[in-house]
């Protein structure tokens, strides 16, 4: 046959994409609340401690949970690292552990990229105080999957 092939990131795209359509159902049935005074119960009302799920919850996400570390990120050198991706860069290979990226305000101008060997990884800003994550990447230059500013592979 002279068709083309699907390989590697396509492939890849064409599972989330699967995956996505397959478990819209139980997305939709949760809705997020349109008035932001409704946000913190309903967000309360869903999701549960790690004392209340963990006879439920995936034990590697359990295991994880107990004990995470904090990494700081500020422009101007008032954390640990300046950038998101140094930060993210920091963490080892195949961790095992939460790590809470804790993401100062202002405009961080960085491709992000949470590599699928890099599991526990959370970006955490302050409501009160948004940052802007921003990056010049477009579809021509990229490609449609690798053109967003934020990309995550990893499964937790």
């Amino acid at each position: 046959m002279d068709g083309k092939r699907i390989e590697g990131n396509e492939v890849y795209a064409l599972e989330m994409c699967v995956s996505i359509l397959l478990f819209a159902p139980i997305v939709v049935s949760q809705l997020i609340p349109a008035d932001k005074s409704e946000v913190e119960a309903w967000f309360n009302g869903i999701i549960k401690t790690v004392k209340e799920g963990g006879k439920t919850l995936d034990p590697e996400l359990v295991k994880a949970e107990t004990g995470p570390r904090i990494i700081e990120v500020m422009q101007g050198g008032d954390g640990e690292f300046d950038t998101i991706t140094k930060a993210i860069e920091s963490v080892p290979l195949g961790n095992v552990k939460r790590v809470i990226i804790s993401i100062g305000s202002g405009s961080y101008k960085e491709k992000i990229r949470i590599e699928r060997n890099k599991p526990f990884i959370t970006l955490l800003g302050d409501p009160k105080n948004m940052l802007n994550l921003t990056f010049d990447s477009t579809a021509k230059q990229y490609g449609t999957i690798d053109s967003a500013t934020l990309t995550t592979e990893s499964s937790y």
